[in-house]
């Protein structure tokens, strides 16, 4: 009786270990797969069978994906002949999902293992294993068995540790029991040197109740990464349990190769040198560009190509680079501004010896005849000293043909077509005119352009340059009345294929269509307030700073079409010609002779008139004019000798006496129409531009309360503005100068006191012409 109710608990007992290790062996199969694609109910299958039954294990599959997947079932190892899926095939619709049935046949004693592969749309393998026991109950798995990697996740050369765990299921008795180890790679993942095992070990234990083993396996090289499984296998009593772990095999971040080629570190390690060079790189730029006196944004592709009807200005500030301009860019007007010694004169002078030598026709309106230079070649060696910094040779200074013309009076009639003669540059002196005459000879200009009934042209013809050209501005003294004919002739005259150089102390009082019609700027060094506070509300304090510091010759050049209509610093190039102007006596000569010849000329069109043959005449006539546009005055001379006595024998011959000639003057009613039909157009303008009207009014009568009386210099010349004090400072003479400043008295300062007294006191402490210009350029731009 003992002996049963002993039987009956140890049976109990023993079903209740078996119905816990049953649902732990259940809870661990219920395991699933899961990513993105599909999910799978389970990832192993441990069935328990006795001999001759049969099982169905159900797995579900479910499709995450927006398309069918199609998938095959099959299976490989031991247990192949004990295991078959419900169907081969199957087609899961999206967002669907689909049982598979497996029957299990139990039709021997033993332990199976192997795998349920599926291929196609899903390629898994789920390991499978399989215990059948006898007839008589006695349990198939008196062991059971459980392996467990320490860490899901090792690296290549790394230890991989994993722990088995082993039970005794019957508890009263010791037997020993072999393991079998294996580590097997994944369907379709090989390793380098082998396609499946690549670990097999054995080892034998004595199991009582239960026990531990901790095992380590170092990870070899060769070994590709990738998931792999952990096989253990115990053999005991003539039957087998086996218990299956999947782990992942990864290669250390340095090892993984890009492209299948390059490892990380070979990666990293270039691109740490690489990041060190740039780095290093950023630094050496920032300090160059802290270093930099010309900053700004320079995109030398969107600069002007050589070509040609190219022109070369010089080279981009603080490079190497030559920096062209187009040509027939002129014909839209160019406007140069800079403070006197800034370059503004030498930067208009780069572009006219450039138009000179394609053939363009210049003529200049100067009031200092500084222009009278480019009828001599350059001999100053500080210039000169220059050329092999922009690639150029000292046998290229050369004079340019020309001639220097004496204006005396602001309505005397220029025929200007007479002049546009191609290659040649004539200059226009207009240093003797009183200041409120400018006004006067600028509409008389623009007027006789408008008659001279010039053809169209789309390529630039004729460059007219007037100088010093704010003078026309009430801030300097001028009346405006010049300033609107500008307007009109910078509007009309690109049609004709005349462009316009405007050069002048300020940019910024440059408004209305005047502005409007002014493509290319070029500002060099200035203290003007107005141009000032422009060039940092435009383009930053950056290239504020970069003017404010710009030595003499580098300007910053402004052209929509260029540099993305950003503008950029050029270093211009030196000047071919002299750029100091002609003598006293040389341009007397110049003025002597013009006259001479004026005077001949006109009496060749009378012989002409009277039916003479006058061909040698004209003939010799034009070579004594071109030996005075060269300055040989001795040959100019030798013609005139000659030619003199046949003009004058001519009418001898002919019983007459010719007629002097005259300078053909415009009338006052003639000025007043062609100011009239500014005027118009002006007003049209405004009502247009109410803005900018407003703005042109402001800057007048701010003009008009500094105006001084009329200062009469001990030379003969006579200043109405500050600024025309500092012109004709800068033309003085040591001599000349000492006789209006000195110890006794300072007629500047005195003349400066009726409307400036802070600026006179600082007159009276400068003593030479620098200082005193200094003094006096300080107050104009303030």
């Amino acid at each position: 009786m003992k002996n049963r109710r002993k039987r009956f608990y140890t049976y109990i007992l023993f079903m209740l270990i078996v119905l816990i290790i049953f649902c732990s062996i259940t809870q661990l199969s219920s395991a699933q797969i899961d990513n993105e694609n599909y999910k799978i109910s389970t990832s192993q299958v441990n069935e328990r069978l006795k001999i001759g039954k049969f099982d169905e294990y159900v797995i579900t599959i479910e499709n995450k994906q927006n398309n069918p997947i199609s998938i095959i079932f099959s299976s490989e190892g031991n247990i192949t002949p004990y295991m078959k899926p419900g169907i081969n095939k199957a087609s899961i619709d999206p967002k669907s999902s689909l049982d598979i049935k497996i029957i299990f046949f139990a039709d021997a004693i033993g332990f199976f293992n192997g795998s349920l592969v599926l291929s196609g749309g899903i390629n898994e393998e789920i390991p499978v294993t399989l215990s059948v026991g006898d007839i008589a109950g006695v349990p198939v798995s008196a062991v059971v068995i459980k392996v467990k990697p320490l860490s899901k996740r090792v690296y290549i050369k790394d230890t991989l540790q994993y722990k088995i765990d082993i039970q005794n299921l019957l508890m009263d008795k010791k037997f020993n029991v072999t393991l079998h180890y294996s580590i097997d790679s994944m369907r379709n993942k090989k390793t380098y040197l082998i396609n499946k095992t690549f670990l097999e070990e054995t080892e034998t234990v004595a199991l009582e109740k239960s026990t531990t083993i901790i095992k380590k396996f170092e990870i070899p090289e060769f070994l590709r990464p990738g998931e792999y499984v952990i096989n253990v296998r115990a053999d005991y009593l003539g039957i087998s349990s086996s218990s299956s772990s999947r782990f992942f095999v990864s290669e250390p971040f340095w090892d993984y190769l890009i492209f299948g080629i390059f490892p990380i570190r070979w990666i990293l390690f270039t691109a740490t040198v690489l990041l060190i060079a740039v780095v290093l790189y950023l630094i050496y730029r920032k300090r160059m560009e802290q270093r930099k006196r010309y900053k700004g944004k320079v995109d030398f592709n969107l600069l002007p190509k050589p070509g040609e009807r190219s022109i070369f200005l010089g080279t981009v500030a603080e490079t190497n680079v030559k920096t062209y301009f187009d040509l027939d860019q002129l014909t839209m007007h160019t406007l140069i501004a800079g403070s006197t010694g800034g370059g503004k004169t030498v930067s208009a002078e780069v572009l006219v010896e450039e138009a000179l030598v394609k053939g363009v026709s210049v003529i200049v309106f100067d009031p200092t005849a500084q222009w009278s230079g480019f009828l001599r070649k350059c001999v100053n060696k500080k210039m000169l000293a220059l050329y092999p910094k922009f690639g150029m040779r000292k046998r290229d200074a050369r004079a340019f043909n020309g001639n220097v013309h004496q204006i005396l009076d602001a309505r005397q009639i220029i025929n200007i077509k007479k002049y546009m003669i191609s290659g040649e540059i004539h200059v226009f002196a207009i240093n003797r005119l009183a200041p409120k005459d400018i006004d006067i000879l600028v509409t008389n200009t623009i007027r006789e352009v408008f008659k001279a009934n010039l053809s169209e042209s789309p390529d630039l013809k004729t460059i007219i340059i007037f100088d010093e050209v704010h003078r026309l501005l009430p801030k300097f003294g001028g009346s405006g009345e010049g300033f609107i004919q500008l307007e009109r002739g910078a509007r009309e005259f690109r049609k004709w294929g005349v462009g316009l150089i405007l050069i002048s102390q300020v940019l910024t009082d440059f408004i209305g269509e005047t502005k409007a019609n002014i493509n290319t700027e070029i500002q060099m060094r200035t203290r003007d307030e107005g141009d000032l506070n422009r060039i940092k509300d435009k383009y930053g304090g950056y290239m504020l700073q970069s003017l404010l510091k710009s030595a003499t010759g580098v300007g910053m050049v402004e052209n929509s079409a260029y540099n993305k209509g950003n503008p950029y610093f050029v270093s211009f190039r030196p000047l071919l010609h002299e750029h100091a102007r002609l003598s006293d006596e040389e341009l007397e000569n110049y003025n002597k002779y013009n006259d001479i010849i004026d005077d001949l000329d006109y009496q060749i069109e009378q012989l002409e008139k009277e039916k003479v043959d006058v061909f040698d005449l004209r003939l010799e006539l034009k070579m004594a004019l071109d030996k005075v546009k060269s300055g040989s005055f001795n040959m100019v001379d030798i013609y005139l000798e000659g030619l003199t006595p046949r003009i004058k024998a001519h009418w001898e011959k002919l019983g007459k006496t010719p007629e002097k000639r005259k300078l053909k003057l415009v009338s006052e009613e003639e000025l007043k129409e062609e100011f009239e039909k500014a005027k118009k157009e002006r007003e049209k303008y405004e009502k247009e531009h109410p803005n900018e009207a407003k703005k042109a009014l402001a800057k007048q009568k701010a003009a008009e309360t500094t105006k001084l009386p009329p200062l009469k210099l001990k030379n003969g010349v006579t200043v109405m503005t500050p600024q025309e004090l500092v012109d004709s400072i800068n033309t003085m003479d040591d001599a000349t100068f000492k006789a209006h400043v000195n110890e006794e008295e300072n007629i500047f300062a005195d003349w400066i006191a009726q409307a400036d007294k802070a600026t006179a006191d600082k007159l009276r402490d400068a003593k030479t012409k620098e200082d005193t210009i200094i003094v006096l350029e300080d107050s104009i731009y303030k």
